[in-house]
């Protein structure tokens, strides 16, 4: 997956004003591991899947 998909999905959690320690729990991966993904190489698609339901049922 595209680095640009994840970084346009955390932008929507902070829009959205989403807690990031709620976002750790659930998706079970670190704030500053996502930020790393999103600045860098390909991102694996079960981040982006639970990342973007999670975002829908928030």
């Amino acid at each position: 997956m595209d680095s640009q998909e994840l970084a346009e999905l955390l932008n929507q959690v902070e829009q959205k004003g989403i807690e990031w320690d709620k976002l750790e729990e659930q998706l079970n991966i670190s704030r500053e591991l996502l930020n790393l993904y999103s600045k860098s190489g390909p991102v694996p698609p079960r981040i982006i899947n639970n990342l973007k339901k999670f975002i829908e049922e928030n």
